[in-house]
């Protein structure tokens, strides 16, 4: 498995709960974009929009 990409998040004072969030969301994004259209479970430029 290939972790060059990969990151480490350490608890602290900088590190929320909408920041691990984000960036797992950025992350699934990441590869649901590089899936072909027909797997695709959701659309990558759709997801995580909403109406507020």
């Amino acid at each position: 498995m290939n972790k060059n990409h990969w990151i480490t998040l350490n608890p602290g004072q900088t590190l929320t709960s909408q920041l691990v969030d984000d960036l797992v969301t950025e992350s699934y994004l990441l590869v649901v974009e590089k899936l072909p259209r027909a797997r695709q479970p959701v659309d990558p430029n759709q997801f995580g929009n909403r109406e507020q």
